[in-house]
């Protein structure tokens, strides 16, 4: 018959062993009361009915004696029986225990107190551990991320690593974690963060605006997990087997959910120095190597000058972008605003490529001249100078915007007057009447051009803002209108031109106040300015809207396909309305035999009717045999 190992209970004065009889039997446990815990020998297996503070002042003598302890589910250790996964009834997990093989588990501290799963500092969102017992909901997380949103502001900090790595930064808040029952480790995160590898890990929030917040907050909500490897511009992970962390004026956290006020911070790691029998819910948590390496991943989180710059502030509703990326990106838009040579003959080239196309009736010549055309770099240089009020900007942009403008206007007038014929070809008439949709192409080519200007790891994409936007198209048709003395050809195009011209400005300008480019008292001047000429040529861009889906209501009820007129089966087809007063109707109608006016008057009189109104018809007749 096989000896069982000798196993014990510590427990306080709440325990019941009348109770608890049957199961302690049949486990051979030996009760022993707190206060007598001193007499456990070392290595021995101990189960552990206490509360957390008593759980936390009798692991240094469990570290000391080797004892390989199990946690029995006590109503005053929530903390413990999170971070060791406990959960069950006490006979259940003494079953569980008896024969369980231990784990090796690192014993982080705080100051000299253990940490069971977390030291929590400011707000960290759903990145704190969980209780398993009251798992939170998406919706309580993000009801929580709500509150006080108008009031957050970073908090500096000096950090420094067991390697003298020293970090100044600032910070929503952060997090230190010690076991894996935390939630970012079960549910944000793809990677372990071990509970044996030697290692403490700190992550800290902080977004450098309240959209950038909110964008966290939706991350991680979001179904899937994050990398550790690939984290979110808002979080930065730090980990090492001692971090030092102070902030002037001292801070509160909650060591385990425990209020503690103090100057500084000393966590500190004594890797695998607890003999742990896991619970139900932390049974299979594998124990990994020992780990001397130190990670210091910062993302975007502000430091140095940065860092005092935000600390103490509310949180910007738009994100600022720091010195370095304003001035790289100020420099090359200072120099998209002149009118060097190459830009005066990129224009020229553009233009007559244009106007080839144009004549010649073909789609993918005018693509080519739209991706040769330079005018979108002033005009996003334009829009920063609006974001910014910089007067020097605007000038040198709306310079470079004339220049280029009067080469398209001169080029294509003169080609206009040199070519011999004067009828306008299909790619014409289509940038002859603008509409709201228009607009809509230029605002989304205004965001996205600005964009990519400001990120110069997407610059490849300027190629595909040029040919949604269009900008050089409707210039060579309102030369060619100039030319030919069609002022109401001149007249449209004009219109498209202005319409791409604020549409984008306007957009550029409030991408770049939202990527931090520019502040919001700075920009609204610029704002408004752009918004007077947009106000103006939406009348008409609506007008000429309104009359587009006036057009299709009365396209679509025009019948077509097989009609009886009389005593004929005609065929009906290529419907075509024009807003006259009556609406102008185009048709083409073909039949077997040949039609007389009587046939006409009664299409006519059909169409009427399903249109509801008088019309005007036109009619060409074909003959099918």
């Amino acid at each position: 018959m096989t000896t069982r190992e000798p196993c014990y209970l510590v427990h306080d004065s709440t325990f019941d062993p009348e109770r608890a009889a049957e199961w302690l039997q049949s486990n051979e446990i030996t009760l022993v009361p707190y206060a007598d815990r001193e007499s456990v020998d070392s290595g021995a297996r101990v189960l552990l009915w206490l509360g957390d503070e008593q759980v936390r002042d009798l692991a240094p003598l469990g570290v000391e004696r080797q004892w390989r302890i199990g946690l029995l589910a006590h109503p005053e250790a929530r903390e413990a029986c999170t971070a060791l996964g406990v959960k069950g009834e006490p006979g259940q997990l003494a079953a569980h225990y008896r024969d369980i093989e231990p784990v090796a588990a690192d014993a982080l501290s705080c100051n000299g107190e253990l940490v069971f799963s977390s030291v929590v500092i400011g707000s960290v969102l759903s990145l704190r551990p969980q209780d398993i017992n009251r798992r939170s909901t998406n919706w309580s997380l993000f009801r929580g991320a709500l509150r006080g949103l108008g009031k957050l502001s970073l908090r500096s900090f000096r950090l420094v690593t067991a390697k003298e790595q020293t970090v100044d930064f600032a910070a929503l808040g952060m997090v230190a974690v010690a076991h894996t029952r935390s939630s970012l480790v079960s549910r944000r995160f793809d990677d372990n963060l071990s509970i044996a590898d030697g290692r403490v890990s700190l992550l800290a929030t902080a977004p450098r605006s309240i959209l950038g917040y909110l964008w966290f907050v939706f991350r991680l909500l979001l179904p899937g997990k994050i990398s550790l490897s690939r984290l979110p511009e808002s979080l930065a992970l730090v980990q090492s087997e001692h971090l030092h962390l102070e902030a002037a004026g001292g801070f509160e956290y909650l060591l385990d959910n425990k209020p503690v006020y103090a100057q500084a911070l000393e966590l500190e790691v004594k890797a695998q120095a607890l003999s742990l029998l896991p619970g139900p819910a932390l049974q299979g948590t594998a124990t990994t190597s020992v780990s001397t390496k130190e990670t210091v991943r910062l993302n975007h989180v502000p430091v140095n000058d940065a860092a005092t710059a935000m600390s103490g502030k509310h949180l910007p509703l738009f994100n600022h972008a720091t010195e370095d990326e304003y001035r790289d990106l100020f420099v090359a838009l200072r120099d998209n605003a002149r009118a060097s040579s190459s830009f005066q003959v990129l224009m020229v080239l553009s233009v007559m490529l244009s106007l080839a196309g144009l004549y010649a009736n073909s789609a993918p010549v005018i693509i080519g001249a739209m991706i040769l055309a330079p005018l979108m770099a002033p005009i996003i240089s334009f829009s920063m100078g609006l974001a910014r009020s910089h007067a020097g900007l605007i000038r040198g942009s709306l310079k470079t915007l004339t220049i280029g403008i009067a080469w398209g206007l001169g080029c294509a007038v003169l080609l206009a007057w040199v070519m011999p014929f004067d009828i306008a070809t299909e790619e014409m008439r289509s940038r002859m009447s603008p509409t709201l949709l228009d607009l809509y192409i230029a605002v989304i080519s205004g965001i996205a051009g600005a964009y990519a200007h400001a990120k110069e790891e997407i610059a490849k994409s300027l190629a595909g803002v040029a040919i949604a936007v269009a900008l050089v198209p409707p210039l060579s048709v309102a030369g060619i209108g100039l030319g030919w003395g069609d002022w109401p050809m001149a007249r449209g195009a004009l219109l498209l031109l202005t319409t791409n011209l604020v549409g984008i400005s306007l957009a550029a300008s409030a991408t770049f106040l939202v990527l931090g480019f520019a502040p919001l008292t700075r920009a609204r001047k610029g704002l408004l300015i752009s918004l007077l000429p947009l106000a103006v040529i939406s009348i008409p861009l609506y007008i000429a809207y309104d009359h587009l889906v006036e057009q299709g209501r009365l396209e679509e009820r025009v019948p077509a396909g097989e009609l009886r007129l009389l005593d004929q089966r005609v065929q009906v087809s290529t419907v075509r309305v024009a807003l006259d007063e009556p609406p102008l109707v185009s048709v083409v109608v073909s039949s077997a035999e040949r039609l007389e006016n009587r046939h006409i008057d009664e299409l006519k009189r059909i169409i009427g009717e399903q249109v509801g109104r008088e019309i005007q018809l036109e009619a060409q007749l074909n003959i099918r045999r």
